[in-house]
C-alpha cells in the first residue's frame, strides 16, 4: 500500500515536473521567437535608416554641387562685370546689383533644396519608425498571447 502511494505520488510528480518542464521550453521557444523577430526588425530599421541618411546626404550633395557651380558661374560674371567698370560704372553697377540678386536666388534655392531634402528624410523615417512600432505591437501582442495561453491564463 505505502509503495503503490508512492508509486503514485512519484508519478504525478514526475507527470507534473514534466508539465511544467515542457511549458517551460515552449516559453522559451516563443521568447526566442519573439527576440529573432524583434532582433530582425531592429536589422531592417537601422538598415532602412542608413539608406534615408545615404539618400539625404546625396540630396544635400546634389544640392551644394549644383551651388557651388552656379557660384563659379557667378565669380565668372562678377569678374567680366569688374572689367567693365572702367568703360561704363553705371552698366557695370547695375549688373554687380543684377549678379548680388542672382546670388541672394541661388542661396535660398540652396537653402529650399536643402530643407525639402531635411524634410523628405524626416518624413520617411518617421513613416519607418511608426512602421516598426505598429509591428513591433503586434508582434508582442502575438507572443504575449502565446504566453498566456500555455498558462492557461486566456483561451
Amino acid at each position: 500500500m505505502v509503495q503503490e502511494n508512492f508509486k503514485e505520488i512519484t508519478g504525478k510528480a514526475s507527470q507534473m515536473w514534466n508539465g511544467t518542464f515542457d511549458k517551460v521550453l515552449e516559453v522559451f521557444s516563443v521568447a526566442s521567437a519573439f527576440n529573432r523577430d524583434f532582433s530582425g526588425r531592429g536589422a531592417t530599421l537601422s538598415s532602412a535608416i542608413t539608406r534615408e541618411g545615404v539618400q539625404y546626404l546625396g540630396d544635400v550633395q546634389a544640392a551644394l554641387r549644383q551651388a557651388s557651380e552656379e557660384a563659379r558661374h557667378l565669380w565668372t560674371r562678377q569678374s567680366e562685370v569688374v572689367q567693365e567698370v572702367p568703360k561704363d560704372v553705371m552698366a557695370a553697377s547695375q549688373k554687380a546689383v543684377a549678379l548680388y540678386w542672382d546670388g541672394a536666388e541661388q542661396i535660398a534655392r540652396l537653402g529650399d533644396a536643402q530643407r525639402e531634402a531635411l524634410t523628405r528624410y524626416t518624413g520617411n523615417l518617421q513613416n519607418l519608425l511608426e512602421k516598426i512600432s505598429e509591428e513591433t505591437r503586434e508582434t508582442f501582442t502575438k507572443y504575449s498571447e502565446q504566453i498566456l495561453k500555455l498558462y492557461g491564463l486566456k483561451n
